[in-house]
């Protein structure tokens, strides 16, 4: 339907431009995509068959959902887990969601998701850049907060599209190569300026991704328009932001010099150790079901407050694994796992078909980002990460599965 194709293509890049621009914006609007798949699939009682890999990735979500609501039966009394019961329903919406970005070509969702990440990406330049001048261009501690006002979802954001436009512009059939590479350049710069340490390594591991699927793009950016584009962007970018990153490294290698890898309150390194040492016994205190929510968060603070005698207050552990072990026991690490696995087996069974390849890199992309922001980080349970992770690998999952771009080869 044309005015299906009209709604999606516009839509899709309303979404990513505004996740560059709007913060949780971005999250109102794919719950509001949800919502709207939701109904009309229910209405239309639509029973297209459906591709394993989609069923799969839908029970990963069911999954995950279901276990929220476990953690709440489990500590009925406590109502501070109720909210699980709203926070974890986009992850209903794999199927919905898929169902109507799919009625789409796969060519037009793709060339929607790049324009649109284009944008993004100039709004997370802007973004950092905006607040480098406002503070005087102060290094020392500087972190650009973008517009979700913390620099954890805007890096995370800065280095989803920055996957997107540098696999724009490094497909074949790309013929505007140096303004996607562009692009990518400046939601690197976002990512580098917001000064996010666990996701540093997107930036070479993302790349070389890109470039293991697509070898020949080396020769697509070495011409001469795309070479004076990309390295004057790269120049600008690198200028500005290497101040930061050799800070923050620095700062890293201090604390380690410091306290080395014991528990301390004496910095940001300790205090996640600490918060491993007591996501580990609060595992052992309830290694099935977990504690929920509120009671981790009170173990948290007495565990932590007698462990380096300073209480820590935080929404996770820092780990993903750790987090989901304190708050939903072996079943929601089990649950949390299945998200990151069902697409990474999709990934190595699609690994040789070239219909296939641009969303077995966007997937893996998608997959390095949450990766490296579990190890020591939050991976999911906010607004912008969790809303990100469901639409962007919904659509991965159309552009791998569904109507592919003939031409992403």
């Amino acid at each position: 339907m044309p005015s299906n194709d009209r709604l999606n293509r516009r839509y899709m890049m309303l979404l990513y431009g505004a996740l560059g621009i709007g913060g949780s914006l971005y999250s109102v609007l794919v719950a509001g995509a949800g919502v709207f798949a939701s109904i009309k699939f229910l209405a239309e009682r639509r029973r297209a068959p459906l591709a394993p890999e989609v069923m799969m990735m839908a029970l990963a979500g069911l999954a995950y959902y279901a276990s929220g609501l476990l953690i709440i039966a489990t500590n009925a009394s406590d109502q501070g887990n109720y909210w699980l019961a709203v926070e974890r329903l986009l992850f209903l919406g794999f199927v919905p969601l898929f169902l109507q970005i799919s009625l789409s070509d796969g060519r037009a969702v793709r060339d929607s998701l790049e324009f649109g990440a284009a944008i993004g990406a100039a709004g997370i330049a802007a973004w950092a850049l905006g607040e480098w001048v406002y503070s005087e261009f102060v290094i020392l501690g500087f972190r650009a907060y973008g517009a979700p006002g913390n620099p954890g979802p805007y890096a995370t954001t800065a280095a989803a599209l920055m996957s997107i436009c540098l696999l724009a512009a490094a497909r074949p059939d790309q013929t505007k190569r140096p303004w996607f590479a562009a692009a990518s350049l400046c939601a690197a710069f976002g990512l580098m300026m917001s000064g996010l340490r666990t996701l540093f390594p997107a930036v070479i591991i993302i790349p070389a991704i890109v470039l293991m699927a697509w070898p020949q793009a080396v020769n697509g950016f070495m011409k001469r328009t795309s070479l004076w584009v990309v390295l004057g962007v790269a120049i600008a970018l690198v200028t500005a932001s290497g101040l930061i990153i050799s800070y923050r490294m620095t700062h890293l290698v201090s604390m380690i010099g410091w306290s080395g890898l014991s528990p301390t309150a004496a910095n940001s390194l300790g205090e996640r150790i600490a918060l491993w040492y007591c996501a580990a016994d609060a595992f052992r205190e309830a290694p099935l079901f977990g504690l929920g929510r509120s009671d981790a968060y009170r173990y948290m603070h007495e565990c932590t407050s007698a462990l380096i005698g300073e209480p820590l207050e935080y929404s996770h552990f820092h780990n993903a694994l750790a987090t989901a072990a304190a708050f939903g026991g072996l079943v929601d690490v089990c649950a949390t796992s299945a998200l990151l696995l069902v697409p990474l087996y999709w990934c190595w069974r699609h690994r040789r078909d070239p219909d296939s390849r641009y969303g077995v890199i966007l997937i893996l992309s998608i997959l390095t980002i949450y990766g490296l922001n579990g190890v020591t980080n939050l991976m999911l349970g906010h607004d912008i990460h969790d809303a990100l992770f469901v639409h962007l690998m919904t659509v991965a999952f159309v552009l791998m599965v569904a109507r592919r771009p003939a031409t992403a080869r």
